[in-house]
Parts: structure tokens; sequence; C-alpha cells
């Protein structure tokens, strides 16, 4: 059984935001789904440690560039990685990736 929820307690459901138990898991989905995928495996391990040029990373991976700016727009989404220029770099979060593949 579903309970009533008015108005007011919907509102202020909608205006706290996720729960830090929620938020946690939002970021568990999106670390499985970057490294569920093997092209955006190959995109964190060709921009490594150090950072890479984005074409060198597009030469690595083997793909077409559409293809890495596609993958790269979700890690950059996920605060995986961050392009500077023409430099692609992990972040934080994306080193945390990259130790684990």
């Amino acid at each position: 059984m579903v309970p009533d929820i008015d108005d007011d307690e919907l509102e202020d459901m909608i205006m706290r935001g996720p729960t830090a138990r929620e938020a946690k898991m939002g970021d568990h989905d999106m670390m499985f789904k970057a490294l569920g995928n093997p092209v955006r495996r190959r995109i964190i391990v060709s921009i490594g440690a150090f950072g890479k040029a984005l074409p060198d990373v597009v030469k690595e991976v083997g793909t077409d560039r559409s293809q890495v700016d596609y993958h790269l727009d979700f890690l950059k989404k996920g605060e995986y990685a961050t392009l500077e220029g023409d430099m692609v770099r992990l972040t934080y979060k994306g080193l945390g990736l990259l130790a684990n593949i």
C-alpha cells in the first residue's frame, strides 16, 4: 500500500534532492557504466595518469573521432575526465577507474 502524499510533502521531497545513499548509488551506477563499456575502458587507459592529446587518444583507441567524443562526453558528465583545449585528463575519480582496469 502506497501512503498518501500531499502536494507540500511531494514538493519537499523534490526540493531536497537525493539523499547521501541515493547519491552514492548513482555514483556506483555511473562507475559500472563507465567500466562496462570496452571503448570507455580503452579511452581511460589511453589517457592514463598524465593525460594525453585528444588526437593521440583517438589513434590509440582505434575508433573514429565521433565515437571517442561520445564516450568522452559520458566520462566528462560522470566527472571522470576533463578536456582542456586539446588535452584530455582524468580527474581524481577517473584515476580511480584507471586503477580498477
